[in-house]
């Protein structure tokens, strides 16, 4: 196994893009996933580490003209708490709270979350729910550069993202949501701390007159990346959450997912489960738009 031969602490954005794109180079910032893999030999140590959590821009979270911002380092216990957060965008202050265990959410960060491109990233269904955008800053000739990815474009299979050697996260961005939307996020896990969820689901929706106008579905853990429920959106749009519709909804949501049988659940098992947290979120729609 390699050793470190240098440990790197940028102070900003354009020092960091900068070694970013140096041979041998990893970026760190929890931490939360790769220090114990280089502890128990199962990745080599990188000859350079940089660690990125000494950046202010890429910490915390800012509201302005509609759109919440949060930074790639900003810790997990830092979303789950925010005001900003859980005001305009609860779905995914649930989800941050329910990130492992206090002491992993202490460390680790919404980028690492995200970079890791686990299936069951649990950050990243409530941000496809939220239609998210990432800001990708990249070193140039004339200086840093920030190109935006949708988050649902992220992700290219387990493990694997768009990122390229000298690609950094920095940011990911959103839209609060209006006052009169419904969102929820569930994950169901075999024990409830630091579980890796057998599967989630997310949902934001847009009504009125009685009919959903808008509606944005996310499920992890059930296929190779975070994945967007087209089909389940659209079996609702312009339809009232009658039980039909429901039901409908539900079963194209079986459909369009892909999960695997592992030690943890069978395929057919989480096809159920997905099943069940979506209704139970529309049927709570339903009630909260009727009350």
């Amino acid at each position: 196994m390699s050793a470190t031969k240098s440990y790197l602490a940028p102070t900003t954005l354009s020092e960091l893009t900068r070694l970013a794109g140096e041979p041998g180079v990893t970026v760190l910032a929890g931490g939360t996933d790769l220090q114990p893999r280089w502890s128990k030999g199962t990745a080599d140590r990188p000859e350079i580490v940089v660690d990125i959590k000494g950046i202010n821009e890429l910490k915390g979270a800012t509201f302005a003209n509609g759109e919440i911002r949060i930074g790639a380092c900003t810790r997990i216990n830092g979303i789950d708490v925010n005001v900003i957060v859980r005001e305009h965008a609860p779905l995914l202050a649930e989800a941050a709270g329910r990130v492992a265990c206090p002491q992993i959410r202490n460390r680790a960060t919404l980028g690492g979350n995200l970079c890791n491109a686990s299936p069951a990233a649990d950050t990243a269904v409530p941000l496809i729910a939220l239609d998210a955008v990432l800001d990708i800053a990249t070193s140039a000739p004339n200086g840093t550069i920030i190109r935006q990815v949708p988050v649902t474009e992220f992700f290219t299979g387990p493990g694997a993202t768009v990122l390229s050697p000298g690609d950094v996260l920095v940011a990911v961005r959103f839209k609060a949501l209006p006052k009169e939307t419904f969102s929820a996020w569930n994950k169901f896990g075999t024990r409830p701390s630091m579980e890796i969820a057998v599967a989630s689901v997310g949902v934001v929706l847009r009504m009125a007159d009685g009919k959903v106008t808008a509606a944005r579905v996310g499920y992890g853990s059930v296929a190779p990346v975070p994945l967007r429920g087209v089909d389940a959106e659209a079996a609702i749009v312009n339809q009232t959450l009658s039980d039909d519709v429901i039901a409908r909804c539900t079963e194209a949501a079986r459909n369009e997912i892909s999960p695997i049988t592992d030690m943890r659940a069978s395929e057919r098992y989480r096809r159920d489960v997905v099943a069940v947290m979506l209704r139970r979120m529309l049927e709570n729609a339903r009630h909260a738009r009727n009350n």
